[in-house]
């Protein structure tokens, strides 16, 4: 998702610079999983705009 996904990277740099880039990375992968849990419970596709609005 870094790789392709512009908003991403703006959202990993943010904590970054509130956190180092291990944090940051792993705050980022707990967020991820967390919304793909709640996708697969809900059986919803996964909205960008929804998961970068915290």
């Amino acid at each position: 998702m870094l790789r392709d996904s512009d908003q991403a990277k703006k959202y990993v740099a943010r904590l970054e610079r509130k956190y180092n880039k291990g944090k940051a990375l792993g705050i980022f992968a707990h967020n991820l999983g967390r919304a793909v849990y709640f996708m697969l419970k809900n059986k919803e596709a996964f909205d960008m705009q929804r998961f970068f609005a915290q």
